[in-house]
């Protein structure tokens, strides 16, 4: 085998290593967004769950409040609605 061959065979096996690397990086990126999705519908559902006790249970709700009155102000912002309620009440 001359050194021409040889240098062929490296450039062939990085352009398949380069290819491997990408597949790689595809697949992983793949995983993460499921991972991440899995994560956010878990979120949704345990926040439905808890909106649907919170309706039922006067303790849990005012549980949660408290919880909520520890947020950041902007944060607190989209919770107004529950925030306010408590206001009203007391």
């Amino acid at each position: 085998m001359n050194s021409d061959e040889i240098k062929s065979r490296i450039e062939k096996l990085e352009t398949e290593k380069n290819q491997l690397d990408k597949r790689q990086r595809n697949l992983e990126a793949l995983m993460n967004k499921k991972k991440k999705d899995e994560d956010t519908r878990r979120k949704i559902i345990l926040g439905a769950t808890i909106l649907t006790e919170m309706k039922k249970k006067e303790n849990l709700r005012k549980y949660i409040v408290g919880l909520l009155s520890t947020l950041r102000e902007r944060d607190k912002e989209i919770f107004k609605e529950f925030l306010e309620k408590t206001e009203e009440t007391t």
